[in-house]
Order: C-alpha cells, then sequence, then structure tokens
C-alpha cells in the first residue's frame, strides 16, 4: 500500500477561498480493525459565492496512522484506506459518530 505525508492543520484556524471557508476543529486517532485511523472533523461555509450559500461540518479521513509527526506544522505519515470492504465499514461507523456531516476518505 502506497503511504503519503499528511501535514495536520492548525485546528480552529479559519483557511478562507474564493467563495467561502472551512475550519478543521478537532483531530481524532480512533481504533479501527487493529490499526489506528487518523480522523479530521471542521466545518465548511460557503458564505461569498455568486450561486448561494450553505455549509455543513465535515469529516476528513486522510487514512491508517503509520507514523506519527511532530514539530510546527506536524507531518505525519498516513495509509490510504483502499479495501472496499473497511472503507464502507469505516463510512457506516463515521456517519453513526457523526450524524449529517460530509465524510470524506483519501
Amino acid at each position: 500500500m502506497a503511504q503519503r505525508e499528511f501535514t495536520h492543520p492548525e485546528l480552529g484556524e479559519e483557511i478562507r477561498s474564493i467563495s467561502g471557508y472551512y475550519a478543521p476543529r478537532e483531530e481524532q486517532v480512533l481504533p479501527y480493525h487493529g490499526r489506528e485511523v487518523l480522523v479530521v472533523l471542521g466545518f465548511a461555509c460557503v458564505d461569498s459565492s455568486c450561486c448561494g450559500s450553505g455549509s455543513w461540518s465535515y469529516v476528513q479521513v486522510p487514512g491508517f496512522l503509520v507514523k506519527r509527526g511532530a514539530g510546527q506544522p506536524a507531518v505525519s505519515v498516513v495509509e490510504p484506506i483502499e479495501d472496499k470492504a473497511l472503507r464502507d465499514g469505516l463510512l457506516k461507523q463515521l456517519t453513526e459518530m457523526y450524524p449529517g456531516a460530509r465524510v470524506e476518505m483519501w
């Protein structure tokens, strides 16, 4: 499985774009099938778009945590979750834990 680096976001900081912003709020490491999954919880808002507005909570899943990074900003090594059954099971678990949030697995 291909591993990749993940730069941890600064929690609580709004990242602006032309049409709105997103803000990572919390980071968690969840046990899943004998491994640890890195999860980032946040909030996104489209507030300056010509086409409308909206907001939502999100759950980002960079993958299985292989090596936790240190420093500022921290850079960890993650392994994307490629197995469909594992992805489906994790999606179900996260949807139950965070109803209404959009779940994105990398």
